[in-house]
Formats: C-alpha cells, sequence, structure tokens
C-alpha cells in the first residue's frame, strides 16, 4: 500500500522530475534498495502555473510505500525530503496540502475524541440534570461558557434528540464548576422578584446558581487539566493539520492513568462507580416502589372490566388467582427482581421487609377480595 503525498510548490527556478526523485532516493533509495528509476515513477506533477509575480505555482503529487522503518517513522521520512526540497535555490514555499498519512493519524485520533466527548456529554448531561438545570443559553451565560448556538433554539436541539452540550468546546466543559459573579444589575434584578421576601430567599436563589453536589463540582475541578491536550488533538483534526508528537503525548497522558495521576477515561468511568454506589439503593427502592403501585392501580381501574395486561400479575389478580397474600408478594418481589432490578442491585432483607409491607397495605387498602 502506498501513502500518498500532495505538495504545493512556491518556485522561481524550473523544477525537474530528476532533480525531486533524486532527494528522495538519497532518503531511501539505498536503504531499500530501490533504484531511481522507480522513484521517479513515485512522482506525478499535476499542474503548474506562473503568477503575477513571475513566480511559480506546482502542484506535485507523490507516493510513497509503507517502508519497514528502524528509527525513523514514515512522516519523518517524509519531513526530510520537503526540507531537502525547501534547500532548493529558488524555492519559496512548500505546502502540504494533502497526506494520507495524516489522514491514518486523524482518523485514529477522531473516534477517541468522539467517544471521550460523547462521555463528557454523558457526564454533565446528568449532572446538569442532577442539579435540575436547564441547558440552555441562560445556563450558558451562568457559568460564562461560550457556544456556537445562540441562533439554534432548544426545539430544534430537542428533536435531533441532543442538548446544547453540542455546541460547546471542550475546553468549555470544565466551566460548571462555579458561577460566574453576579454584576450589580442583575442583583438588583434579582432583589425585585416577586417570590423574594426575605434575605434568606435571597441567599438560596444565589446558591441555586451553581451546582448541588460537592462531588459533581469535584468531578468537573478533576478532569480541569485534562481539557486542554484533548482540545489541542481535536483542532488539529477537525482543521486537518499536523498532529505534533508533542500533541499525541500530551494526549495520551490526559485520557490513560500515569501512576497515580488518574486519566480522564478513569475519572469518568470512577464518576459513574461512585454515583451508582451511592444512588443504587434509594434508586432501586424508589423504582420498586413505583412499580408496586402502578401494578395495584392498574388492578383498580380494571377490576370491572374485560381487561388483558401485559404484566401477568395483574391478569391473575383479575381472574382471582391468588389464594393467599404470601403467594401474591412472592410473584410481585420476583417480578420486580427480574423487571425492575436493571442493575443487579443485591436486594437485602430490609428492602424485602419494606416492599412486603408495601404490598399489604396496599391489598389492604384495595380490598382485593381474592380468597
Amino acid at each position: 500500500m502506498m501513502e500518498i503525498i500532495k505538495i504545493q510548490i512556491n518556485h522561481k527556478q524550473p523544477l525537474t522530475l530528476k532533480k525531486i526523485a533524486t532527494i528522495l532516493y538519497d532518503e531511501i533509495g539505498e536503504e531499500y534498495d530501490l533504484t531511481l528509476e522507480v522513484i521517479e515513477d513515485y512522482f506525478n506533477f499535476l499542474s503548474s502555473s506562473i503568477l503575477p509575480n513571475a513566480t511559480f505555482i506546482t502542484v506535485l503529487e507523490f507516493n510513497i510505500p509503507e517502508l519497514v522503518t528502524r528509527e525513523f517513522t514514515l512522516k519523518n521520512i517524509v519531513f526530510s525530503f520537503l526540507q531537502s526540497i525547501e534547500n532548493i535555490e529558488g524555492i519559496v514555499s512548500i505546502t502540504k496540502v494533502n497526506d494520507t498519512i495524516l489522514q491514518d493519524t486523524a482518523f485514529e485520533y477522531y473516534k477517541k475524541i468522539v467517544d471521550l466527548e460523547m462521555d463528557m456529554r454523558n457526564v454533565l448531561t446528568y449532572i446538569l440534570a442532577y442539579s435540575s438545570k436547564s441547558i440552555d443559553n441562560e445556563l450558558f451565560k451562568s457559568f460564562g461558557v461560550n457556544h456556537s448556538s445562540k441562533g439554534i433554539s432548544n426545539t430544534e436541539v430537542k428533536e435531533q434528540y441532543e442538548n446544547k452540550l453540542f455546541y460547546i468546546d471542550f475546553s468549555q466543559y470544565a466551566s460548571f464548576n462555579k458561577a460566574q459573579k453576579l454584576n450589580k444589575e442583575k442583583i438588583a434584578e434579582l432583589l425585585q422578584e416577586p417570590h423574594i421576601n426575605s434575605f434568606e430567599q435571597f441567599k438560596n436563589k444565589i446558591n441555586d446558581r451553581d451546582l448541588k453536589e460537592d462531588r459533581h463540582i469535584d468531578f468537573i475541578t478533576s478532569i480541569k487539566t485534562k481539557l486542554e491536550p484533548l482540545e489541542k488533538m481535536r483542532n488539529s483534526i477537525m482543521h486537518i493539520r499536523n498532529i505534533s508528537d508533542n500533541t499525541i503525548r500530551n494526549f495520551k497522558m490526559a485520557i490513560e492513568d500515569n501512576g497515580t495521576n488518574k486519566g480522564i477515561k478513569t475519572l469518568i468511568s470512577d464518576f459513574w462507580d461512585n454515583e451508582n454506589e451511592l444512588l443504587k439503593q434509594q434508586t432501586f427502592m424508589k423504582l420498586a416502589e413505583m412499580e408496586i403501585r402502578n401494578i395495584f392501580n392498574e388492578i383498580d381501574e380494571n377490576k370491572d372490566s374485560d381487561y388483558y395486561s401485559q404484566n401477568d400479575i395483574v391478569n391473575a389478580m383479575l381472574d382471582d388467582d391468588y389464594a393467599d397474600l404470601e403467594t401474591f408478594q412472592d410473584d410481585i418481589l420476583e417480578y420486580i427482581d427480574d423487571e425492575i432490578n436493571i442493575l443487579c442491585y443485591d436486594i437485602v432483607d430490609t428492602n424485602y421487609h419494606q416492599l412486603n409491607t408495601l404490598i399489604e397495605e396496599l391489598w389492604n387498602t384495595n380490598r382485593l377480595n381474592l380468597l
């Protein structure tokens, strides 16, 4: 497979194929057993035009095989070749306008950037929802976030199943750790709001501008130093420009663990693990209690009609198939564990007791005489 490089050369003197091919031959010919004639076939002059200033623009494309390199990469060989051309008398400038080596590198890191950015949006969407924040222009203004969605309505964004975090840069993700200070005009405006009748209410209004949970603020603070290398990599890819070794090195250090210094991928993974561990019991119990109430409501609303439910427990209740409360409790709890316990929370005896108590209470309250 051949890599393809296209360059635009601004020059004052004629360029010859042999002169250019000889430069590449000096770079790779002897080491890789390539003749000058073979190397000449790598080149193709696409155009050449004289400019009003009496210099010339020549567009040259050349192919280079995927050589087995030892000390240097193929990119290093190309750059060394271009530097040698630059030293030819009469060369004004050289611009690399297309480069499949760069494309391959860009495509490799593009997917990593996309995955990371989507993961970051996932976390921030959750954090902002947890603090009851609407992701809109007013929120961005409160946190001093630059964005490109000023002419785009929330409706347009929602129609694409996105939110306005899709319109901010990597570097802006760390801006949500602290709301901007209010100016005098905004403070005066808040004081005049009709529902603010005391200093305590005013203080609460000010505090509500920030995120609610310290752990969420800590997470955003922890990723702040990781975002600049990601932004630089993203910009290099999006603008199709050289991805330097330093950019690649800093990018890898930002996303991967380095000793005790956690990369952004681990920080995101740890964030979700901590949230799930902290909230899993509360989440499961709330979902289980809601589903139990839904089951009883469905039974109560349809007990006098010819009704078929997607839930077998409801159908069994409507058909008077339960002879005792204990069997009904066992079936509901089995259903809850199979269908509602989506994160496989390890249900403990206390949870079972609370849920059984709720089922018994609703059984008696609804006066379901199934015996």
